[in-house]
């Protein structure tokens, strides 16, 4: 099993993946459509109308929808927990989103902090660390204990590169 560094889903393969993402924040909440593929063969497209309901998968083929099933059947949470299809499509469009949220803020020269609420439900800022330069995260974590928590989390973490993960923002002391 491989485990996938923004969500820490672990999958029996990386070749199964979002290759496309495009979101529309409806007030109430985001939808969202992507592309899933195995590889560069397209299985399907996934569907989230933002308003609570599940993701719906929407398969290109029988064996499109065999794949994408028995590929979410060997997923495991981060605690080796078994996971629905929903949310393992859920998972899988969330690392894509981080992974280009990262990309972003890099190509910026800036760092991702990410904070969850009491619900898990995430919100996304970035930190630019003056007179530093990515990939300075020791400087970046420092200047992230001061940084103002964003809305509602009940805990923080920064992006401090691939070979490290999201690293717990410590409290200000």
């Amino acid at each position: 099993m491989k485990t996938l560094v923004h969500t820490g889903l672990r999958v029996p393969t990386d070749r199964i993946r979002i290759t496309r993402l495009e979101q529309v924040d409806l007030g109430f909440g985001i939808a969202w459509s992507a592309r899933l593929c195995d590889g560069s063969t397209i299985l399907g497209e996934l569907v989230d109308d933002g308003r609570g309901s599940q993701t719906h998968f929407r398969p290109s083929s029988g064996e499109a929808q065999r794949v994408v099933e028995e590929f979410a059947a060997r997923c495991r949470s981060p605690e080796g927990a078994a996971l629905s299809t929903d949310r393992v499509l859920d998972l899988l469009a969330d690392e894509y989103d981080y992974a280009r949220e990262v990309a972003e803020a890099e190509a910026r020269g800036c760092y991702l902090v990410r904070g969850f609420d009491d619900h898990g439900i995430p919100t996304v800022q970035t930190l630019t660390v003056p007179g530093t330069g990515p990939p300075d995260y020791a400087a970046a974590l420092e200047a992230a204990t001061r940084l103002p928590p964003p809305a509602r989390a009940v805990r923080a973490q920064l992006w401090m590169g691939p070979r490290r993960g999201w690293a717990d923002i410590p409290a200000p002391t």
